[in-house]
């Protein structure tokens, strides 16, 4: 299913002009580097393919398909590195001599020559990196040999003609010496085109294709397509999942004998054909490439797309996983900003699909840019070594799911201060379930696809994240908007789904004062008791908070009479002694007496009745300064 939908989304991109994909017999390469040959074959200069950024990345360039290579020596097509293209390879110091020096340490092994050396690193050529030239060189006569192109003469010259001990000699790689050591990818370039983009080229290379895989020894019926033809014995790597090998890793391998079966090896258990494993691969590396494509959830990284062109699904989930966190007082930018005016459009088209979600009115395409009908996937993929493991894997409409990201959105609303983000993304969610003096900041990978499976199917959310966002508030003894707005959610959600005694209309927004729950109502009267400790001395570093919040919240029986005879202290001290009696009074109505411990619903309802009255308490205070201007 996951590999099908994927074949169906090449499709769709391969016919549309503006989705760069790569075409059968191509793959997407990170190219740092031009190597111009003139027409005898010298190296006439190197061209730095490189951004100008601070920190220079490769153009992404379509070259000849490039397979999979682990210790293999697999040399790739007009596009490869300086071992394959050059036979130089450079290693740190310490790997030098475990390498290449005896176990005395005293005389060098006779097939290796050093180039160029110092403290750190040891530029060599040696037995693997010449075989590695040999090889790459062989590829292009193999290829291109019954060509007749002056570019690829010119190439056959330069290759045919070139000793890797020249390397460091040469006046035109001396100035890229360590970047081309480095790593980065060189193409070829004659007569101001890249030998790979010729049409004469291409057509070579792509006949060459053609008869390679026709030829192939294994032939079965596609598990993808249906078809019989040649099977797939190795795949693609994908790159850009987080915590993934940077060469890549596979979705579908096998490399033990145990995951075999009928004697077939490797890939040949899962046969697949050539053409679906190249657009399986091509197109979820083509959404792991692109930042509107994916997410990071925790360990997991999420890509999504829809079953049609263009990219409105795709922008607006986007938006729905990470809304802009931009304030109502955001000082660090000015109001007429571009950035900062996309950012408010953005947030006013969320909320106006909160809106209509909120009313039940049905998601219309001009709401969202795109036919709510259409098909939207979602795949989880977390790394596993050189292997990747599928975390969750969804299926549903564009509607659908649109709804559901609006209902959770609805659920964790809740009256917040100037500087709290209009709406919460899920890393910031995630974030507040780690410690905040805490070296890592990674939030528990369990978290992560329990909370994002509760938003897709629209169920309760997960109760480890709700323990692990209560303990975090007792800890550090602060309930702010990201976690009061998650604890709003998690017990609303519970109310609906009739899996508690909680009613719906007791979770509120914002404060609710006729509220009989017993643990809300202890809430405030913390709150109230904290403001009366503070009104009598602002310059108080520690109040009861810091002291009391956490017993509080957990056994109100044992704290709350000692703290209503601190009280007593600060009221007689205050000069709004009188409205903090009557404000104690009004919260203890209907408290028969404090319980002698509260579970962790409860305490939840105790945090979210704390975080309501404080806020009351700032807004009182705003509208007080409003009527006095």
């Amino acid at each position: 299913m996951i590999i099908q939908s994927l074949c169906r989304y090449y499709d769709i991109l391969a016919g549309d002009e503006d989705a760069a994909i790569a075409r059968p017999g191509y793959s997407s390469a990170k190219v740092s580097f031009g190597l111009v040959l003139g027409p005898g074959g010298e190296l006439s200069y190197i061209v730095d393919l490189r951004s100008d950024d601070k920190k220079p990345r490769p153009k992404v360039m379509d070259v000849p398909l490039q397979t999979s290579r682990a210790v293999s020596i697999v040399p790739y097509v007009l596009c490869d590195n300086a071992k394959y293209v050059f036979g130089v390879e450079k290693f740190k110091r310490g790997d030098f001599e475990k390498k290449f020096l005896k176990p005395s340490g005293k005389g060098n092994s006779p097939d290796y020559t050093i180039l160029a050396e110092n403290e750190k690193e040891v530029v060599v050529v040696h037995q693997r990196s010449r075989d590695c030239f040999e090889a790459f060189k062989m590829r292009q006569h193999e290829v291109f040999d019954t060509l007749d192109d002056p570019g690829v003469r010119a190439l056959f010259t330069f290759l045919d003609s070139w000793k890797p001990e020249e390397f460091c000699r040469h006046p035109k790689i001396a100035e890229y010496l360590d970047d081309l050591l480095a790593g980065g990818s060189c193409v070829f370039e004659c007569d101001g085109v890249f030998l790979h983009r010729k049409p004469s080229v291409k057509g070579a290379w792509e006949h060459y294709c053609g008869n390679n895989e026709s030829s192939a020894a294994v032939a079965a019926q596609c598990l993808v397509t249906g078809k019989v033809g040649a099977v797939a014995r190795i795949h693609q790597n994908l790159k850009g999942v987080a915590g993934a090998q940077m060469s890549g890793a596979s979705l579908v391998s096998f490399n033990d004998d145990s995951f075999c079966s009928y004697g077939k090896k490797q890939s040949f258990n899962a046969p697949i054909s050539e053409s679906a494993m190249f657009k399986y691969t091509t197109a979820l590396n083509y959404l792991l490439a692109h930042t509107e494509y994916r997410q990071r959830i925790a360990d997991t990284t999420v890509v999504y797309w829809a079953e049609t062109s263009g990219t409105a699904c795709e922008n607006l989930a986007s938006l729905f996983f990470a809304p802009p966190e931009t304030v109502d007082r955001d000082s660090s930018k000015d109001p007429t900003d571009p950035e900062r005016v996309q950012d408010w459009r953005k947030i006013e088209l969320i909320g106006g699909i909160l809106e209509k979600v909120r009313k039940g009115r049905k998601i219309h395409t001009e709401d969202v840019g795109a036919d709510p009908e259409t098909n939207f996937y979602m795949l989880g993929l977390a790394p596993n070594n050189a292997r990747l493991a599928v975390r969750f894997w969804h299926v549903g409409s564009f509607g659908n799911f649109i709804e559901r990201a609006a209902r959770h959105h609805l659920d964790m609303e809740i009256v917040r201060g100037d500087y709290d983000p209009r709406y919460v993304s899920m890393y910031r969610l995630l974030e507040q379930t780690v410690a905040a003096g805490s070296d890592n900041k990674a939030a528990s990978p369990l978290l992560g696809g329990l909370l994002l499976r509760s938003i897709l199917n629209g169920t309760p959310y997960p109760v480890q994240m709700y323990t692990a966002m209560i303990n975090r508030a007792k800890v550090e003894r602060s309930v702010n908007a990201v976690r009061a707005g998650f604890i709003k959610a998690y017990l609303l959600r519970l109310a609906r789904a009739g899996l508690t005694n909680l009613q719906e209309e007791m979770i509120t927004v914002s404060l609710n004062e006729e509220n009989p729950n017993v643990p809300y109502r202890l809430g405030r009267l913390f709150a109230v008791l904290e403001k009366a400790q503070t009104d009598t001395n602002r310059e108080m570093k520690s109040t009861i908070n810091s002291k009391y919040f956490s017993s509080a919240s957990t056994t109100p029986a044992v704290v709350f009479p000692v703290l209503l005879k601190l009280a007593q202290h600060h009221i007689a001290k205050s000069d709004w002694g009188f409205k903090t009696t009557q404000d104690v009074e009004e919260t203890l109505a209907g408290v028969d007496e404090f319980p002698a411990y509260l579970n962790l619903e409860e305490q939840g309802m105790f945090m979210l009745g704390y975080y309501h009255q404080r806020k009351a308490f700032y807004k009182k205070k705003e509208e007080v300064a409003g009527e006095g201007e």
